[in-house]
């Protein structure tokens, strides 16, 4: 034990030699607190009594005592709910192993000599790294200093909880970390009036094997006169800190510089569940590895040799242009800030580009591209390779009213068109970038990505100042054509990289036939939406689908003819099944946007009489119906795959009269509700949501005639007309939809012939000839937020035949089932064909 002291107090000693070589402060030490030994200041009023506190003393101060300074080397200081406050240096400091607890107290220092902090930690034994660390613990508490709050060496070790650290000096800094450790949680502040924190390290105190590590964890590092964290050193000893900011950690530059580097520094940097706002400044040869993880995001631009990992979940939106040396992707999202005004930016990587792949985020103005000097957007700007393992997608937030990016009118997009959005100098692969979701929708035209490699990129467009340009992936208008268009690139990876111009600023209206901004090529014409087939397939499809519901009398109720005039008539009841597997073929033309679909309907309808009446010479029946069934439309649509799946509740009323002879008169009035979901195989099954109201009537008469050998022939007329009222809606694109109101008009004249010699069984075919007049309502589509709209037409249904064959059986007195398939087909050019089917029973009383 007396040798362990006496090296102790020769520690000590040269300690307060150190001391004095670095202060140039006077403590005039009133009170020493010697080894073993522990004094307690409990309630006390000491100050301005400054206390040294020697190896293995103890001193307590306790329930808001005071003292003037605390010096502790190989001891313990505990200061609870009490102020220090120093006359002339150092509020507390710690040599060599000492242990400090502070909570809820205020430490102060005094306004002379060369350290004025609250708190500095140190090592007595030279060269540093050799003693041991003294050890902090803080919470609750305010410490105050004039050039540092506090200042961290010799390994000392800080963990703060809930504490303030304050540099109250012109052109302070809350904390000045030397080499060591200091943890900040639970709220704790370390803010100075110059930068908030400074990493730093001189040859006095530099140790090879202890470097500084720094964790910020829901806490802030505040520069109310520069950066929130700069790292530097005083005399170009090397400084490699490593810096972890976690669960909200915030660093506020008031000069908008979350992190600086001084030339020839280095730090290991990680960022995890925080969101950073600021700059990261690497100046000269400083350099540092960055990694974000567990949705941590960076708000700031990055200048420097950086090297930069985004795992999955992970941003870093850049607010100006970035120059780092490396990022890898591992599911996270690069990308920019809005843009403002025409402040577009850029990321240059280096070297390499690599990861798994995740999210590239641009701010792009659609206009017409073409050369450099016109393209208006963000850019990714690779001098290495690209070795993704994955696809990195691109998400692009675009700007402007759209403009044809075909500038040379050839109808194929090449490598000095469009909007050039990454540009690699280096290896890639046609595939390594592909827009998310497959397109960009400016209005109702589409914009896709197109990947010119080595030999075929454009020196000219070449952004990656003075490094070649080896892969150009450019925004472009799609064209697409009616047999499928000659591939004139190497392949880009969005869905239909053939030759791509440009949608017009005004594309004119594709369903008039006047439509100036389509190219010259006959069988070419601008992409829209991949959606919007299918809303201007809806009108033709709920007509077709309402003028199935409302067939006939005869598919409806089956035969009712019953004998002689005088039979009675009562009550009945009936159901059917109605089903459909139809193909269209638009009047439209290929480049008016004419699509051609397929439709599958199904339904059933139940209903029956509330009226049956039996006069001198004819009967009369009035009843009602309700219906419920779905129809499936999927367009044939090179701009994409769409689907609509509609469900529609309709309800009726009829009325028919027969007279004697056998002649009848049938009337409809009915309406249907529709509501379809629009789906794509790039945006999902919800893409837009259509609803319908639909009325319609119809009027029919048929008189069967008997024509001998149990053979009747029953010639018949009908007159329909339809009104679809859609409702105007948005979609996941933004864009506007007006499809309006639909009108149709039919007649339908035909007959059918009967063999009734068996009421179990009575086989008839018939023939119908339908004409067809109006159905075709002009869609208006805009975006609200280009301020661009287009008008389009939809299609007429058109005129048919229809053969049905058929039969009747009467099961019993009051039970008769009935069915019939039928096949119809389009008179002319355009209109519906394919097969149907209704099978229904009828049951009286």
């Amino acid at each position: 034990m007396h040798c362990t002291l006496s090296r102790v107090a020769r520690r000590a000693t040269l300690s307060a030699a150190i001391v004095a070589a670095l202060s140039t402060s006077s403590y005039a030490i009133a009170r020493d607190v010697g080894a073993g030994q522990t004094v307690v200041l409990d309630n006390e009023n000491a100050s301005p009594e400054v206390f040294n506190v020697r190896a293995f003393g103890t001193l307590r101060v306790l329930n808001g005592s005071t003292a003037g300074a605390v010096h502790t080397t190989y001891s313990t200081l505990v200061i609870d709910r009490s102020t220090i406050a120093s006359a002339s240096g150092v509020g507390v400091d710690g040599y060599n192993g000492s242990n400090l607890t502070i909570t809820d107290s205020t430490i102060s220092p005094g306004t002379t000599g060369r350290f004025q902090r609250g708190l500095l930690l140190a090592e007595s034994n030279l060269p540093e790294g050799k003693g041991m660390a003294a050890h902090v613990s803080v919470a609750r508490s305010v410490i105050n200093g004039n050039d540092y709050a506090a200042s961290i060496a010799g390994n000392g070790v800080i963990d703060a909880s809930a504490t303030r650290f304050i540099g109250q000096g012109a052109g302070s800094a809350g904390i000045a970390m030397y080499n060591g450790s200091l943890t900040l949680t639970d709220g704790s502040l370390v803010q100075g009036q110059g930068q908030g924190l400074h990493v730093t390290t001189t040859r006095a105190v530099y140790a090879p094997s202890v470097g500084s590590t720094l964790i910020v964890d829901g806490s802030t590092v505040r520069g109310l006169g520069g950066s929130a964290i700069q790292v530097f050193s005083q005399d170009d000893t090397p400084v490699d800190p490593t810096i972890i900011l976690r669960n909200g950690a915030s660093l506020e530059g008031a000069n908008g510089v979350a992190l600086g580097m001084n030339d020839g520094t280095h730090a290991t940097i990680h960022l995890d569940n925080s969101r950073i706002a600021g700059d990261f400044q690497l100046a000269g040869s400083a350099s540092a590895d960055v990694s974000l993880t567990n949705a941590a995001t960076l708000t700031g631009s990055v200048t420097g040799d950086a090297t930069m990992t985004l795992a999955s979940g992970t941003e870093w939106a850049s607010t100006g242009n970035s120059t780092i040396a490396s990022l890898a992707l591992n599911g996270g999202s690069a990308s920019f800030t809005p843009v403002s005004g025409a402040a577009y930016r850029s990321t240059t990587v280096r070297g390499d580009f690599s990861g798994s792949g995740g999210t590239i985020g641009l701010n792009v103005l659609l206009n017409e591209g073409g050369a450099s000097s016109h393209q208006q957007t963000d850019r990714l700007l690779i001098l290495g390779n690209v070795t993704t393992t994955g696809v990195t997608d691109i998400v692009v937030t675009p700007g402007g009213v759209g403009a044809a990016t075909d500038t040379n009118g050839n109808g194929v997009i090449e490598a000095d068109e469009g909007i050039s959005l990454v540009q690699v100098g280096g290896a890639s692969r046609a595939d390594a970038f592909r827009l998310r979701g497959g397109y960009v929708a400016v209005g109702a035209f589409q914009y896709t990505l197109h990947a010119f490699g080595p030999g075929q990129a454009d020196a000219a467009q070449n952004q990656l100042g003075g490094a070649p340009l080896n892969w150009d992936y450019r925004l472009a208008n799609q064209v697409v054509c009616e047999g499928g268009c000659t591939p004139v690139d190497p392949g880009g990876p969005g869905p239909g990289d053939g030759g791509d111009p440009g949608n017009p600023e005004n594309p004119g209206i594709p369903g008039d036939g006047g439509d100036p901004g389509i190219p010259e090529t006959p069988r070419e014409r601008f992409a829209v939406a991949p959606q919007l087939p299918s809303y201007l397939s809806a009108p033709a499809a709920l007509l077709t689908y309402g003028d199935m519901m409302n067939d006939g009398l005869h598919q409806r109720l089956g035969d009712i003819r019953q004998g002689a005039s005088d039979n009675p008539v009562g009550g009945e009841v009936f159901a059917r099944y109605l089903g459909g597997q139809l193909r269209y073929s638009s009047n439209l033309s290929f480049q008016r946007y004419g699509y051609d679909f397929d439709q599958q309907i199904n339904a059933l309808q139940l209903g029956g009489s509330l009226i049956a009446l039996d006069g001198d010479n004819g009967s009369l029946r009035a009843g009602w119906a309700a219906d419920k069934g779905t129809t499936r439309v999927t367009p044939n649509a090179v701009d994409g795959n769409s689907s609509a799946k509609y469900h529609a509740n309709g309800v009726s009323g009829w009325i028919t009269w027969q007279h004697g002879n056998g002649f009848w008169v049938d009337g409809v009035i009915g309406a249907t509700r529709y509501r379809g979901d629009v789906g794509t195989d790039l945006r999902g099954s919800d893409v837009g949501n259509l609803r319908a109201h639909g009325w319609t009537t119809s009027i029919e008469a048929g008189l069967p005639i008997a024509i001998g050998g149990d053979w009747t022939v029953e010639p018949r007329f009908q007159l329909k007309h339809q009104q679809l009222n859609f409702r105007d809606f948005s979609d996941t694109d933004g864009l506007e939809v007006q499809l309006g109101t639909a009108k149709q008009t039919s007649a339908t004249l035909g007959g059918r012939i009967t063999r009734t010699a068996q009421p179990r069984f009575m086989p008839y075919a018939s023939l119908d000839l339908t004409h067809t007049s109006h159905g075709d309502p002009g869609v208006d589509v805009s975006s609200e937020a280009f301020n661009t709209g287009d008008r389009f037409g939809s299609g007429r249904v058109g005129n048919a035949y229809r053969v049905a064959a058929g039969a009747v059986s009467q099961l019993g007195e009051h039970v008769q089932l009935y069915g019939e398939g039928t096949y119809q087909h389009f008179v002319g050019s355009y209109g519906m064909r394919g097969w149907a089917g209704n099978v229904g029973v009828r049951v009286s009383f």
